[in-house]
Protein backbone atom coordinates (compact mmCIF):
# COMPACT_ATOMS: atom_id res chain seq x y z
CA UNK A 1 0.00 0.00 0.00
CA UNK A 2 1.11 3.52 -0.71
CA UNK A 3 -0.65 6.57 0.59
CA UNK A 4 -1.33 9.51 -1.68
CA UNK A 5 -2.46 12.99 -0.70
CA UNK A 6 -3.85 15.67 -2.99
CA UNK A 7 -3.84 19.35 -2.15
CA UNK A 8 -5.81 21.89 -4.15
CA UNK A 9 -5.44 25.63 -3.80
CA UNK A 10 -7.21 28.78 -4.89
CA UNK A 11 -3.84 30.19 -5.98
CA UNK A 12 -0.50 28.67 -7.01
CA UNK A 13 1.44 27.23 -4.07
CA UNK A 14 5.06 27.93 -3.34
CA UNK A 15 6.74 26.26 -0.40
CA UNK A 16 8.26 29.05 1.73
CA UNK A 17 12.02 29.18 2.26
CA UNK A 18 11.65 28.38 5.98
CA UNK A 19 9.99 25.06 5.16
CA UNK A 20 12.34 24.31 2.25
CA UNK A 21 15.29 24.74 4.61
CA UNK A 22 13.71 22.39 7.13
CA UNK A 23 13.07 19.85 4.35
CA UNK A 24 16.79 19.90 3.53
CA UNK A 25 17.99 19.23 7.08
CA UNK A 26 19.96 16.06 7.62
CA UNK A 27 20.36 16.10 11.41
CA UNK A 28 17.54 15.84 13.91
CA UNK A 29 17.54 15.79 17.71
CA UNK A 30 14.92 13.06 17.86
CA UNK A 31 12.73 10.96 15.59
CA UNK A 32 9.63 13.15 15.92
CA UNK A 33 11.55 16.08 14.39
CA UNK A 34 12.06 14.12 11.17
CA UNK A 35 9.35 15.43 8.84
CA UNK A 36 8.91 17.34 5.62
CA UNK A 37 6.22 19.12 3.66
CA UNK A 38 6.39 19.40 -0.11
CA UNK A 39 4.09 19.66 -3.09
CA UNK A 40 4.43 19.05 -6.80
CA UNK A 41 1.92 19.35 -9.61
CA UNK A 42 -0.06 16.22 -10.31
CA UNK A 43 0.24 14.38 -13.59
CA UNK A 44 -2.56 14.40 -16.13
CA UNK A 45 -3.32 10.79 -15.17
CA UNK A 46 -3.96 11.74 -11.54
CA UNK A 47 -6.02 14.75 -12.63
CA UNK A 48 -8.32 12.38 -14.52
CA UNK A 49 -8.60 10.07 -11.49
CA UNK A 50 -9.56 12.84 -9.04
CA UNK A 51 -11.77 14.84 -11.38
CA UNK A 52 -14.89 15.98 -9.52
CA UNK A 53 -13.37 15.45 -6.08
CA UNK A 54 -11.52 18.73 -5.58
CA UNK A 55 -12.97 22.05 -6.68
CA UNK A 56 -9.99 24.42 -6.72
CA UNK A 57 -7.90 25.15 -9.83
CA UNK A 58 -4.34 24.41 -8.64
CA UNK A 59 -3.91 20.74 -7.77
CA UNK A 60 -0.81 19.15 -6.29
CA UNK A 61 0.37 15.89 -4.84
CA UNK A 62 1.46 16.67 -1.29
CA UNK A 63 3.81 14.89 1.05
CA UNK A 64 3.73 15.60 4.76
CA UNK A 65 0.24 17.08 4.92
CA UNK A 66 -0.41 15.51 8.30
CA UNK A 67 2.54 16.97 10.17
CA UNK A 68 3.65 20.12 11.97
CA UNK A 69 5.29 21.67 8.87
CA UNK A 70 1.96 21.66 7.03
CA UNK A 71 0.33 23.27 10.06
CA UNK A 72 3.13 25.86 10.12
CA UNK A 73 2.37 26.59 6.48
CA UNK A 74 -1.31 27.08 7.34
CA UNK A 75 -0.53 29.29 10.31
CA UNK A 76 2.11 31.55 8.78
CA UNK A 77 1.57 31.62 5.04
CA UNK A 78 -2.14 31.34 4.22
CA UNK A 79 -3.57 34.75 3.43
CA UNK A 80 -7.07 36.04 4.09
CA UNK A 81 -9.40 34.86 1.31
CA UNK A 82 -7.25 31.87 0.42
CA UNK A 83 -8.76 28.37 0.28
CA UNK A 84 -7.10 24.92 0.35
CA UNK A 85 -8.60 21.47 -0.03
CA UNK A 86 -6.84 18.28 1.02
CA UNK A 87 -7.74 14.66 0.43
CA UNK A 88 -5.73 11.58 1.29
CA UNK A 89 -6.15 7.84 0.82
CA UNK A 90 -4.03 5.09 2.39
CA UNK A 91 -3.71 3.12 -0.86
CA UNK A 92 -3.30 5.03 -4.12
CA UNK A 93 -4.09 1.87 -6.10
CA UNK A 94 -7.62 1.89 -4.65
CA UNK A 95 -8.24 5.61 -5.22
CA UNK A 96 -11.31 5.07 -7.41
CA UNK A 97 -12.94 2.95 -4.70
CA UNK A 98 -12.27 5.62 -2.05
CA UNK A 99 -13.47 8.36 -4.40
CA UNK A 100 -16.73 6.51 -5.04
CA UNK A 101 -17.38 6.17 -1.28
CA UNK A 102 -16.70 9.87 -0.73
CA UNK A 103 -19.01 10.88 -3.53
CA UNK A 104 -21.81 8.60 -2.23
CA UNK A 105 -21.47 9.52 1.45
CA UNK A 106 -19.14 12.48 1.98
CA UNK A 107 -17.81 13.33 5.42
CA UNK A 108 -16.33 16.80 4.84
CA UNK A 109 -14.29 18.77 7.33
CA UNK A 110 -13.92 22.54 7.27
CA UNK A 111 -11.30 24.49 9.17
CA UNK A 112 -11.69 28.27 9.22
CA UNK A 113 -8.36 29.80 10.17
CA UNK A 114 -9.90 33.27 10.39
CA UNK A 115 -12.61 32.44 12.92
CA UNK A 116 -10.68 29.49 14.43
CA UNK A 117 -13.41 26.92 13.90
CA UNK A 118 -13.40 23.23 13.03
CA UNK A 119 -16.53 21.65 11.58
CA UNK A 120 -17.19 17.99 10.84
CA UNK A 121 -20.31 15.80 10.82
CA UNK A 122 -20.36 15.89 14.64
CA UNK A 123 -20.67 19.65 14.83
CA UNK A 124 -18.86 22.97 14.99
CA UNK A 125 -16.00 23.44 17.45
CA UNK A 126 -14.32 26.67 18.48
CA UNK A 127 -10.53 26.52 18.52
CA UNK A 128 -8.51 28.73 20.83
CA UNK A 129 -7.16 31.66 18.79
CA UNK A 130 -3.80 31.52 20.58
CA UNK A 131 -3.20 27.77 20.25
CA UNK A 132 -5.43 26.70 17.35
CA UNK A 133 -2.55 24.97 15.54
CA UNK A 134 -1.82 22.79 18.57
CA UNK A 135 -5.52 21.98 18.97
CA UNK A 136 -5.86 21.17 15.26
CA UNK A 137 -2.85 18.85 15.46
CA UNK A 138 -4.89 16.67 17.84
CA UNK A 139 -7.92 16.53 15.56
CA UNK A 140 -8.56 14.44 12.48
CA UNK A 141 -8.10 16.95 9.68
CA UNK A 142 -7.04 14.62 6.86
CA UNK A 143 -9.23 11.66 6.03
CA UNK A 144 -10.13 9.24 3.27
CA UNK A 145 -13.80 9.80 4.08
CA UNK A 146 -14.03 13.34 2.76
CA UNK A 147 -12.28 16.43 1.54
CA UNK A 148 -11.03 18.86 4.15
CA UNK A 149 -11.36 22.53 3.26
CA UNK A 150 -9.18 25.14 4.92
CA UNK A 151 -10.41 28.72 4.59
CA UNK A 152 -9.24 31.98 6.04
CA UNK A 153 -11.99 34.60 6.31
Amino acid sequence: MSEITFLASSKPLKIPEEIQEYNQRTGFENEKDYMFFSVHEVTEGWLQEIRGLLSLPYIYEAEGGGNRLFLTYLEKYIETGEVLEIYSVPNQHALLSYKKKVQEKPEPIEVNMGSYTYRDLSGLYQLNSKKWVEELSHRNYITQHGVTTFVKY
